[in-house]
């Protein structure tokens, strides 16, 4: 029971936190950063957002240079999230424009694989909500050369599996961990040829 007290304490910021600190928060950011002294020893710690365990933990040889340290903290804190919001912006813009330029029947396709390069293609056939896209695996067509790489297109008349609905993202769909598909060019896809890996 003691043992199962200690680990949840282990989990909280303030037990990192020493008695008697001094908590300076930064009213531009969600920052904060906690001096205190070790014998003559100036000591500080800062923490960022949510986080539980401080970003840094560190002795100072004079109050000057840890004042520093707590600023460069804020303001590094501050650029950061405003850093953050503007890509935030920029994602969103690009998502309404993708979604701007998709409409049924166009082809998506995926490029995916270890040490070999798979291709897959999607063709779009129903939007669901502002954002969302049901998109039909299709088959395709392997132009083979002997070559390690095959140029295949997308063959619309055979379908694999079922639609799967998918949100539009500022890169394309994310199919799955490992795959994005993004709008298909028009052009043939290099694609490892069998007996290559594929």
């Amino acid at each position: 029971l003691n043992g199962e007290r200690i680990m949840k304490k282990s989990l909280d910021r303030s037990f990192y936190i020493p008695d008697g600190s001094t908590e300076i928060k930064d009213p531009e950011s969600d920052a904060v950063a906690y001096l205190y002294n070790i014998e003559e020893k100036l000591v500080a710690m800062g923490f960022c957002g949510k986080g539980k365990k401080p970003v840094w933990h560190y002795y100072f040889s004079s109050k000057e240079n840890r004042d520093k340290y707590v600023d460069k903290l804020f303001s590094d804190r501050q650029y950061s999230l405003a850093r953050k919001e503007v890509e935030k912006k920029e994602r969103a813009l690009k998502v309404e424009e993708n979604v701007k330029n998709t409409k049924v029947g166009d082809i998506y396709y995926s490029s995916w694989g270890y040490d070999q390069t798979n291709i897959d293609f999607y063709k779009i056939v129903a939007k669901k909500g502002s954002k969302s896209f049901m998109l039909q695996e299709i088959g395709q067509t392997v132009d083979s050369n002997g070559s390690s790489q095959d140029l295949v297109m997308p063959y619309e008349k055979t379908y694999k599996g079922k639609p799967v609905m998918k949100r539009m993202g500022a890169y394309g769909f994310n199919l799955n961990s490992y795959s994005i598909a993004t709008k298909w060019d028009g052009k043939p896809k290099h694609q490892t040829a069998i007996g290559y890996g594929h």
